[in-house]
């Protein structure tokens, strides 16, 4: 990996070059975190893909997928990109003229046009500029999976270039991480390990959950965090028995449950993990679920190796979790593929869940967040995580902090 960012205090380099953009100035600094090869080695293994399937042009408008691809990223992820990679040739992105500084900053690999101004509809702009560069010829698919294209944009776009509508391409190819993503991840666990500390440390009795976000956020960006791709989840006393509630403004009283939900991000890698407290001594019934999420965790761990199919390690985790199922909400997903994402997800694909309906083998290389938090709704909740890297033995778990019930 050759990261080059100049914003990464830590090691990273400042690349300087020299990139023509309009007015007649240049760009002199480029955000570039990895090696060209790795780029090329992702574009070859989406053409193999292509070639599979017969497929002369595939189109994307995903924002993750592009970074995936060419590097390109923005904070504007509403400001619509289209990426087309042919079965030969040079990808061409197309994004608005206003974007074309964030293009000659990140990307790689790629030719840009960019024409359209806010306002503008871009589909006509979009289809003549691949109609010209002979890009709408042949089989043409579209990406029609997730996006932050309207429907309709999307529709139209298939319409426009004659194309059919594919989903999870280019999700298939991420499922497994290269040696520098995953050194992406362990760098992003090292900014989230940071947050642990930091908003344990703040959540004493009186505090409010508003005070101990600051605090995690505060250390995770200090620790040298990018943009994280998700808002932390942190949740006091009956929040925690409601999944995907957050903040509010909720004071901590004695016996209350703190739990956090996050991760740090490194060049738009996340890693995150679920860690739990209590202000003072936890009671019976708290412990017994903070128990049983780490019993669950630790019954999957050592099944987690590449050539075990999904649904058995799901298999053993339903059987760890069985004796409390009557009593709590759960969601029966033991893992979900995390890695480059965008705000407001740290997922990086949707398709692939380790459930019991999943007969697909783990493979070397890819990265899972297994969430195992467990609720008494409405009322509490106790759990924890890890992300981990699947190999050929037991997973690498990436976090540092331990997973134990903390009595603030």
């Amino acid at each position: 990996m050759r990261p080059t960012a100049s914003i990464q205090r830590i090691s990273l380099k400042v690349m300087r070059v020299t990139a023509a953009i309009p007015h007649g100035e240049t760009m002199t600094i480029r955000e570039i975190y990895f090696n060209d090869s790795e780029y090329e080695q992702r574009i070859r293994k989406l053409r193999e893909a292509m070639n599979v399937e017969n497929i002369d042009v595939f189109v994307t408008t995903n924002p993750s997928n592009v970074c995936y691809l060419v590097g390109y990223f923005t904070q504007s992820t509403l400001d619509m990109m289209f990426l087309a990679v042919p079965r030969s040739g040079t990808p061409v992105l197309v994004i608005p003229e206003f974007e074309r500084a964030r293009f000659e900053a990140s990307a790689v690999g790629a030719e840009v046009a960019a024409a359209w101004r806010p306002g503008d509809d871009p589909l006509p702009f979009v289809v003549r500029e691949f109609d010209r560069r002979g890009l709408a010829t042949g089989q043409v698919v579209v990406d029609s999976g997730l996006t932050y294209a309207p429907h309709d944009v999307v529709s139209r776009l298939i319409s426009g270039l004659g194309a059919t509508g594919r989903r999870n391409l280019v999700e298939e190819v991420r499922l497994v991480k290269s040696a520098a993503e995953q050194e992406c991840l362990r760098r992003a666990a090292t900014f989230t390990d940071a947050g642990v500390t930091a908003a344990f440390t703040a959540a004493r009795r009186g505090a409010t959950d508003f005070e101990v976000a600051a605090s995690l956020i505060g250390a995770t960006v200090r620790a040298g965090s990018h943009p994280l791709s998700a808002d932390p989840y942190v949740c006091v006393g009956w929040r925690t028995g409601v999944p995907h509630s957050n903040r509010g403004g909720e004071v901590i009283g004695d016996g209350d449950p703190v739990w956090l939900e996050f991760g740090g991000c490194f060049a738009r890698y996340t890693a995150p993990v679920m860690r739990c407290a209590v202000a003072g001594k936890a009671s019976p019934d708290l412990g017994a679920l903070a128990d049983a999420s780490n019993a669950v965790l630790d019954a999957i761990l050592p099944v987690l190796r590449a050539g075990t199919p999904a649904s058995q390690v799901a298999e053993v985790g339903r059987k760890a979790i069985d004796p409390i199922l009557d009593r709590i909400i759960f969601h029966h997903h033991y893992g979900y593929s995390v890695g480059l994402g965008f705000s407001p997800s740290w997922r990086d694909t949707s398709h692939y869940v380790i459930n019991e309906k999943n007969d697909r083998p783990l493979l070397s290389g890819m990265v899972f967040h297994l969430p195992l938090m467990l609720r008494i709704i409405g009322r509490y909740g106790a759990g924890f995580s890890e992300t981990v890297i699947i190999g050929d033995g037991e997973p690498e778990v990436l976090s540092r902090t331990p997973r134990t019930l903390v009595e603030l």
